[in-house]
């Protein structure tokens, strides 16, 4: 009888631990959906870290902050954590994004590698040309045929009126505002995973904090959370996986 005392004694004292828990500052990206969304508290990078670390015991505080700023932020000690790829405390890889060349399929352009960009004119997201690779970079230099735009609505607009050829693009967040460029889907898209996931973490200031965020999102993804977000947000799966999850 004693020993199950001190069982739940302890136990007691860990709830106690999680309940007092400090509130936490997390730096998420400026709005981006279906990834994130500001103004609405919502999107998959929102649900999942939010479930995550609720689950971990901690009540969180979101900014959504330009990824240069959030790390100054963090670095400075005015966050508890940042989406990072570098750092001395990172989580398991939380999400992935998926960056595809898109094509209007009445266009009937087939492109099977990053090198079979080169005859086309191209548009992609801002810094793509740093993120995606060597030979994406090699293509990137070729300015008479490369180009780099935001915002995203800009970017799917230019390939309806087709002023360009392809996009490259996250394949979530091009098909989100698609549609409300195109809602009566006037146009076929086609799209080819040229290119390997991208994967992302968050960057902890404490281990303690990243230990207990690895083990929540491992309950989490057991749990089925990133096909359940995929349903929610009506996203596509790739051979019933989500294109985000890593």
């Amino acid at each position: 009888m004693l020993s199950l005392l001190r069982v739940a004694f302890v136990i007691l004292c860990l709830s106690g631990k999680v309940l007092a828990a400090p509130a936490l500052r997390i730096a998420l990206g400026e709005t981006k959906m279906p990834y994130v969304s500001a103004e609405t508290q919502s999107g998959i990078e929102y649900d999942i870290v939010s479930q995550a670390l609720l689950r971990a015991g901690y009540t969180v505080q979101f900014d959504y902050l330009p990824n240069k700023r959030a790390q100054l932020e963090l670095h400075e000690g005015r966050l508890d954590g940042a989406i990072s790829n570098a750092g001395r405390y990172l989580s398991e890889p939380y999400i992935a994004y998926q960056n595809m060349a898109i094509t209007l399929c009445s266009q009937q352009i087939s492109i099977a590698s990053v090198d079979g960009l080169a005859p086309f004119q191209v548009i992609a997201f801002h810094n793509a040309s740093q993120y995606l690779g060597a030979d994406f970079a090699r293509i990137a230099a070729n300015k008479q045929r490369y180009r780099e735009l935001a915002p995203q609505q800009l970017m799917n607009r230019m390939l309806l009126a087709r002023r360009i050829d392809v996009v490259i693009s996250d394949i979530n967040i091009f098909k989100h505002v698609q549609q409300q460029v195109d809602p009566q889907v006037n146009q076929p898209l086609c799209s080819y995973s040229i290119f390997a996931p991208t994967l992302y973490r968050l960057e902890f200031i404490d281990p303690m904090v990243r230990d207990r965020f690895n083990q929540a999102l491992q309950l989490l993804r057991e749990q089925g959370l990133y096909e359940q977000l995929a349903k929610k947000y009506d996203l596509p799966l790739d051979q019933r996986r989500p294109y985000f999850k890593p």
